[in-house]
Parts: C-alpha cells; sequence; structure tokens
C-alpha cells in the first residue's frame, strides 16, 4: 500500500525537479511572496480590529490674543511673526503721555492732601496741650474761689457773733458806741467780701465750662482728619486706577513663547478690545481629533496613540487620550442645520478626543505647531 502512495506522488516530485533552476527560484519566490502577503493581511487585520484610525485631527494649543484695554496710538512694537519672547517681555507699547499727566496731577493732589492732614493733626495737637493747661488752670482757680467762698463764710459768721455781741453790750452801756460802729462795720465787709467770693466762684464756674467748650474742638479736629483721610484715599484710589490704566498700556507676554501673528502696526490708533498680536506657548501644545460616534465606545481615556504629522512625513509621535468630549462637534456649528421640509439623511457625527503627547512638557518637538493636520491611531486594547 505505500508502494501505491509513493508511486502517486512521484510524478509531482519528478516534474518538480524537472524545473529549471531559474523556475524554481520563481516557485520559491512566489510562495515566499504569498506566506508574507497572508502574514501581513492577518497583521494588518488584528490592527484595524485593535485601533481607531482617523485623520481628521489638528494639532492644537493655547493661542493668546493679546489686546489693549483703552485706546491709544501704538507706538512701540519690538517683535515681529515668529519671534521668541521670555514671559515678562514687553510686545507693544501703546502712547501714555496723556496716562502720566493726569496721574502727576493726582499725585500732586495727594501731596497737598497729605500736608493738609498733617497740619490739622498739628492743629489738634497744639489744641489738645492748649485746651488741657486751660482746663487744669480753670479747675485749680474754681478750687481757689470754693475756698475764698468758704472762708468769706467763717469770717462773715465771726463778724456777725461779734456785732451780735458789741450790738446788746452798746444798749446795757458796757460797750462804748465806737466798738460797735466798728463791729458793724467789720460785719459789712464780710457781707461784701462773702458776695464777691460767691461771684468769683460763679466766674470760675463759667471759666472751667468754658474750658472744657474748648476741649470739644479736639473732635471736630478729629471729624475734620476722617475727612481728610477719606479724601485720600480717593485720590489714592484715583491714582492707582491711573497707574493701573498706564500699565494695562504696554502689552507683555504672558508665558515663554512664540509670537504667532502681529495684527497692528506702530502708528496705527488701537481701540479698547483691538487685537494687537497672538502668541502661543510651542511647549503646551496637544491633538484634536475628531473620532466617528461609530467608534468611540472603544475609545477611553488614557489608551496609547500613534500620532503621524503630515507635514513632516515619517514623523511618528507618542501620546495618551487625556479627555473624550461629551458634545458632538455639529453643536458647536455657528449655523444650525434644522431640517423643516422633513428630508433626512442621516450622517455619522464626530466627538473631540483630546491627545497628550507622551514625555515632559519642555521636550516636546519645537516643529509641531498648531494648526498642524495629524493622522492618529487609538490602541483600543488597553
Amino acid at each position: 500500500m505505500s508502494k501505491g502512495i509513493s508511486t502517486r506522488h512521484r510524478p509531482s516530485l519528478r516534474g518538480f525537479q524537472r524545473l529549471t533552476p531559474r523556475r524554481k527560484g520563481w516557485a520559491i519566490a512566489g510562495v515566499v511572496l504569498l506566506v508574507v502577503l497572508v502574514l501581513w493581511f492577518a497583521s494588518w487585520i488584528h490592527w484595524r480590529l485593535s485601533h481607531v484610525a482617523e485623520n481628521d485631527a489638528h494639532i492644537t494649543g493655547e493661542v493668546i490674543t493679546l489686546s489693549s484695554r483703552v485706546d491709544g496710538w501704538l507706538v512701540s512694537r519690538p517683535v515681529m511673526d515668529g519671534d521668541r519672547v521670555k514671559k515678562g517681555q514687553i510686545l507693544a507699547q501703546i502712547d501714555d503721555r496723556d496716562a502720566r499727566l493726569r496721574l502727576a496731577a493726582v499725585q500732586g493732589d495727594l501731596a497737598s492732601a497729605n500736608a493738609q492732614i498733617a497740619y490739622t493733626q498739628a492743629q489738634r495737637q497744639t489744641a489738645d496741650l492748649t485746651t488741657e493747661a486751660e482746663l487744669d488752670q480753670a479747675q485749680a482757680q474754681l478750687t481757689v474761689a470754693e475756698s475764698t467762698l468758704s472762708d468769706a463764710g467763717h469770717q462773715l459768721a465771726l463778724a456777725q457773733a461779734n456785732f451780735q455781741r458789741d450790738d446788746s453790750l452798746v444798749k446795757s452801756g458796757l460797750t462804748p458806741r465806737k466798738t460797735w460802729d466798728e463791729s458793724h462795720t467789720t460785719l459789712l465787709q464780710r457781707q461784701d467780701q462773702q458776695r464777691e467770693a460767691g461771684a468769683q466762684l460763679l466766674a470760675q464756674r463759667a471759666t472751667l465750662a468754658n474750658a472744657r467748650a474748648q476741649r470739644g474742638q479736639l473732635q471736630v479736629l478729629d471729624r475734620q482728619i476722617d475727612m481728610q483721610r477719606q479724601q485720600l484715599v480717593a485720590l489714592q484710589a484715583q491714582a492707582d486706577q491711573i497707574t493701573q490704566e498706564i500699565a494695562d498700556r504696554t502689552l507683555r507676554s504672558p508665558v515663554d513663547g512664540v509670537v504667532d501673528r502681529t495684527l497692528g502696526d506702530v502708528g496705527d490708533y488701537v481701540q479698547a478690545g483691538q487685537w494687537v498680536m497672538m502668541v502661543h506657548d510651542p511647549k503646551n501644545v496637544w491633538v484634536e481629533a475628531n473620532v466617528k460616534e461609530t467608534a468611540l465606545n472603544d475609545v477611553a481615556v488614557g489608551q496609547e496613540v500613534e500620532i503621524g504629522v503630515d507635514a513632516y512625513p515619517g514623523m511618528v509621535q507618542r501620546g495618551h487620550v487625556i479627555r473624550v468630549g461629551n458634545t458632538a462637534t455639529n453643536q458647536f456649528a455657528l449655523l444650525p442645520s434644522p431640517n423643516p421640509s422633513g428630508n433626512f439623511t442621516k450622517i455619522t457625527q464626530r466627538v473631540p478626543v483630546r491627545i497628550a503627547f507622551d514625555g515632559k512638557a519642555d521636550r516636546v518637538d519645537p516643529r509641531l505647531k498648531p494648526g498642524l493636520m495629524v493622522e492618529v491611531a487609538i490602541n483600543v486594547t488597553d
């Protein structure tokens, strides 16, 4: 039975053996090519099943538009398109002469207000010392007047007692009339002295009340100082506002980046809000890919991505998904497309997917510029 089998195969082997060496080479090459094609096709099928590929993708970044907050003439623009700039570097200068003049005037008012406050404070200090001394003096004089009145009362009481005694003795003839006259005169003098001491006491009380009233001027001066300080605060606010306006007339770079485009030339009149130039940070770029909604179910945050840049054939960057959009791109269209007629054509929508480049930000290839088109392949098996 084995002989029969070998007999059947023998003709084919003989046929191959009868081939010339050249034809044998072509036959082997064909077999190898077929195997390679089969392996390549299998690999391609596996890659297609394990990746979501999109060519609707581009590099984007934080492009910052610089504009003026105030109107004015553009007097300086020391940079041009493509220049690299440092954070804080002056990119444009708007005429600020008028603002500086207004600031000088307000600063003069500030100096005057400060001097006025210092003068009023000196007035208060002088009034405080003066009125305090007057108050102490009036208080001391009042004490003296009270003591004088009390002494006059005692003297009057003694004079009244002496007069009553001398009066009774004169009537009985035991004392001469001259003694009565002297006693009566002394009584009248003591009565006058008491009235005078009472009047002095009233006068000193009035003087004390006036000294206390003069101390009330301190509160008036305090209120005046408060008002002057409020005026000083208002003037300082005006100065700060003008200082901020001057600072706003100097446009500085917010990042270490590149000037993308200048939109104003020296001599142009710039209005508030008008764009002057655009800059971006080349280290802060990413890929924005619009993935078909039919493939969105396989895309997730963290999946690895191969990125091919159309501008540089052969360049392949590595990245990973960092965000899957929550809204399809058609919702951001400026002109919505209603369907009042009832005719409907279903169109596959796309959802934005953000992809970050792998590695540190300071190592991002400087050739990757916002706006360049790229092709992405997301490995959905992760």
